[in-house]
């Protein structure tokens, strides 16, 4: 594609690969999900407050987000989330908890509840892509977890609870900026892009 330079009049050029760019972008965002809480911030006091904006997006039509929130990480430790492509994690025959990071009990943890359909393909590895804002100035924390739907689809819908850990509630403040998350379903085991 050609355009003249107003200063110069000379015809520039624009490379592909900006387009093409555009291109993969556009691509994610339609073959997964999206998810932010944004400007979220939790204050220690009598009685934790917090405020801020949430917006979602179309997800896999058979893993959608049911919910997503902040809360005090309950009971038992739940089992981590595989973080290595090829070995996931592969979802219970029940509703679960399952940890993306270092876990420890009665943190504060920002939460997300998906619903596994019973149209789930078997034996299909999705990849959940995870970025988490907190502090000021803000850290930004990236991470990318496996998990496997199971061998036989499941009787009835499941929802499974996914905890990201983001301190411990003796700090003074606990600053949530953001959460992004994309889902996307991979073309094989341990062919994810």
């Amino acid at each position: 594609m050609a355009q003249p330079n107003r200063r110069t009049g000379k015809t520039l050029r624009l490379k592909p690969r900006h387009v093409l760019g555009g291109t993969i972008v556009a691509l994610l965002i339609i073959g997964g999900s999206w998810v932010m809480a944004a400007s979220f911030a939790i204050t220690q006091g009598s009685t934790e407050t917090g405020s801020g904006v949430y917006h979602g997006t179309t997800a896999l039509t058979y893993w959608t987000e049911a919910s997503a929130g902040v809360a005090t990480q309950p009971g038992t430790a739940p089992t981590a989330l595989s973080v290595t492509v090829g070995t996931p994690t592969v979802l219970a025959a029940a509703a679960t908890n399952y940890a993306v990071n270092a876990w420890t009990l009665n943190d504060i943890g920002h939460f997300w509840k998906f619903t596994e359909a019973t149209t789930a393909p078997v034996s299909t590895e999705v990849e959940l892509q995870i970025a988490v804002s907190t502090g000021s100035p803000a850290t930004v924390t990236n991470v990318a977890v496996y998990i496997e739907t199971q061998a036989t689809a499941p009787g009835a819908a499941l929802t499974f609870t996914l905890w990201y850990d983001l301190g411990s509630p003796a700090t003074a403040t606990i600053t949530l900026n953001s959460v992004t998350q994309v889902s996307e379903q991979c073309t094989g085991i341990g062919a994810c892009p």
